[in-house]
């Protein structure tokens, strides 16, 4: 399972009391709980959170939402990028 859907599924818990099966071959729609652009937008302040960073603006796009595993995807490969980002900053420090 990866870290984007375990935590997709750590903020579902936490923010609004949602509980979904922790199996990773379970997709849904997150937009069938995340039912208006409030609830929306303290999910996406919820991630941000978590991981210490804001999203880019395609996250904001509620269209998203309707694949649980399809945006764990895409938040997993943001993260990906922004370590390997702060990987290169740091040695681009470390060799100037």
């Amino acid at each position: 399972m990866t870290r984007s859907y375990q935590m997709l599924i750590k903020i579902l818990q936490q923010h609004f009391g949602i509980v979904i099966l922790n199996e990773e071959q379970y997709d849904f729609r997150i937009d069938e709980y995340i039912i208006d652009s409030v609830a929306f937008i303290e999910f996406i302040v919820a991630i941000e959170q978590e991981i210490e960073s804001q999203l880019p603006d395609d996250f904001l796009n509620f269209e998203l939402l309707s694949s649980a595993k399809g945006f764990s995807e895409k938040l997993e490969a943001y993260m990906d990028n922004q370590r390997n980002e702060q990987l290169c900053n740091f040695i681009d420090q470390a060799i100037n």
